[in-house]
């Protein structure tokens, strides 16, 4: 089993990995780091967990990038796209298919070459992928698993759902916990797989039951809907005022909300407010008052109680925990 990943005019290689496709028990882990002027930042993790390659990347391009991607073996790919606004264009897997930010997919890529065009934008994009061989994915689910129908034996190359799912603030979580990851050794390798199959079981079942029977000018609302919310997570618009923003009623923007990404519009942004409020305790740049203003919180002891229901702990404890930990 093989990936190479190239940008496209130079000849800057982001990945060149080869593993087995039957579960070796090792742990190895890479980091690449590309910048200049012309092209920008890239910044990637590359991890192998037994049979499972993991790559996590935070693209920051000056210019439009194409990335040129190339699978040697049949593999399975989970596509996570987290932080960003700009688009993620992956071309030449049986179809063009755009990514905005927290959308999701799984392809299959018997033999793939495919490219990955990037736009720039203010903010970093965030992209996480899984490459699972066909071999290892087998063991979990057998090809003629009723989960994935008609999924594998297309050609060239398939998603598994006509359209992109939603990143739910289960699988983000799982994701961060994921990155943030401090054991080490076969430990280490243990989490990771165990996470790994949980993301994979919550992609399935999403994109398995992902509904088809609303209109693309709905959808289109819903999604203009989660935009309004990323944007001003810190003072949002009420259930009223978002619906006139975007042109549904508040029943159909509150339904359509929790059915197309499997959260309400309350939960939404309180995800959104306490990942935030926790990537910046993780920052230590501000105080947890400073924190707990910037994220939309008049009263400190509101959004204490928030993070401790959201997460288990007080900030306070997640702030001593981190600044005991050595910087690398």
């Amino acid at each position: 089993m093989e990936v190479e990943v190239r940008i496209q005019g130079t000849e800057q290689w982001l990945c060149h990995q080869t593993f087995a496709a039957a579960d070796s028990g090792q742990l190895s882990e890479k980091h690449v780091n590309v910048h200049s002027p012309t092209l920008g930042t890239i910044q990637e993790k590359q991890t192998l967990a037994g049979s499972y390659f993991i790559c996590d990347i935070d693209f920051q391009v000056a210019t439009p990038t194409v990335l040129d991607k190339q699978v040697h073996g049949e593999a399975l790919q989970m596509h996570f796209l987290l932080e960003a606004n700009s688009t993620l264009t992956i071309k030449g897997l049986g179809e063009s298919r755009v990514f905005s930010a927290y959308e999701h997919t799984l392809g299959y890529l018997p033999e793939s070459e495919s490219l990955y065009r990037l736009t720039p934008g203010a903010v970093p994009l965030e992209y996480f992928t899984v490459v699972i061989p066909t071999e290892t994915y087998f063991r979990l689910l057998p090809p003629e698993s009723p989960l994935h129908p008609d999924f594998f034996g297309q050609c060239p190359h398939y998603y598994m759902a006509p359209r992109n799912g939603t990143v739910s603030p289960e699988m983000a979580r799982i994701i961060r916990s994921m990155q943030s990851c401090q054991r080490t050794g076969d430990l280490k390798r243990l989490f990771l797989e165990a996470r790994i199959l949980d993301l994979l079981m919550l992609q399935i079942e999403q994109l398995h039951t992902q509904p088809l029977d609303w209109q693309r000018a709905d959808e289109r609302k819903l999604l203009e809907a989660r935009e309004i919310l990323q944007a001003r997570y810190q003072h949002p618009p009420t259930i009223q005022e978002l619906s006139r923003l975007v042109g549904l009623n508040e029943f159909k923007l509150k339904k359509g909300f929790k059915t197309s990404f499997d959260t309400t519009i309350y939960h939404y942004v309180s995800e959104l407010r306490m990942q935030q409020a926790r990537q910046w305790l993780l920052d230590r740049e501000k105080t947890i008052g400073e924190i707990a203003h910037s994220v939309g919180y008049k009263n400190h002891a509101h959004f204490t109680a928030a993070y401790k229901r959201h997460f288990g702990e007080l900030p306070s404890q997640y702030s001593r925990e981190k600044n005991k930990a050595p910087l690398l």
